[in-house]
C-alpha cells in the first residue's frame, strides 16, 4: 500500500476515470444540414429521419424532368429522395398496392395530399404541376432503416413538398 491506496484500487480508479474521459471525447458526429442535395428542407424533419454517425455526404442525380437525392451516413445511404415532373395521373394508392411502385412495408394512405401512400420507411406523392404540365411525384425511401417512420416520413414529406414543387417548376 502505497500513498493510502492499494495498488488495486488505484488500477481500477485509473480505469474509471479513462472510461469516463473517453466517453466525453466520443467520435465526432456530423452536423444535420438545412439542404439536401442543394434544395432546402427542415433540418429538424431531416435529423428524425437519419441515424447518428460521423460522416455525412451527398449524392445527386440530375436529368430534364427528375432529381435524385441519396444522403448517406458512414458510407450507407439512409435518405433517399427522387421527384419527377411531367407525369400523368395515375392512382398511387392502387399503383402501390399492385407492386408497380415496388416494395412497401405496411402502406397505408397519406394525408399530405389527395393521391399519396406512406409506409414505414417509404413515401410515394403526386401533385399536380400546371405550370410544368401534368403531375409531379415525389417519391422517398430511408433504404437502410428498420422501425416505423411512417409519421416522421409524413412531417418530412409536409415541410418540403413547397420547395420540391418549385424547384421542378411547379
Amino acid at each position: 500500500m502505497k500513498n493510502g491506496l492499494p495498488t488495486a484500487a488505484r488500477l481500477s480508479l485509473a480505469a474509471l476515470l479513462l472510461a469516463v474521459v473517453s466517453a466525453c471525447g466520443g467520435a465526432e458526429e456530423y452536423t444535420v444540414p438545412s439542404t439536401a442535395c442543394g434544395r432546402d428542407v427542415s433540418r429538424d424533419e431531416l435529423g428524425a429521419l437519419l441515424p447518428s454517425g460521423a460522416e455525412l455526404r451527398e449524392e445527386q442525380s440530375v436529368s430534364d424532368r427528375s432529381f435524385s437525392c441519396q444522403v448517406y451516413v458512414d458510407d450507407l445511404m439512409q435518405f433517399a429522395f427522387t421527384e419527377h415532373s411531367g407525369q400523368r395521373k395515375f392512382d398511387v394508392s392502387a399503383y402501390a398496392k399492385s407492386g408497380r411502385l415496388g416494395g412497401f412495408d405496411q402502406l397505408r394512405a397519406s394525408d399530405v395530399s389527395d393521391n399519396a401512400v406512406v409506409s414505414h420507411t417509404r413515401s410515394v406523392v403526386m401533385a399536380p404541376c400546371p405550370k410544368a404540365g401534368r403531375n409531379y411525384i415525389l417519391d422517398l425511401e430511408l433504404p437502410n432503416t428498420e422501425g416505423d417512420h411512417s409519421d416522421d416520413i409524413e412531417r418530412f414529406v409536409r415541410s418540403y413538398l413547397p420547395t420540391g414543387l418549385a424547384a421542378m417548376g411547379c
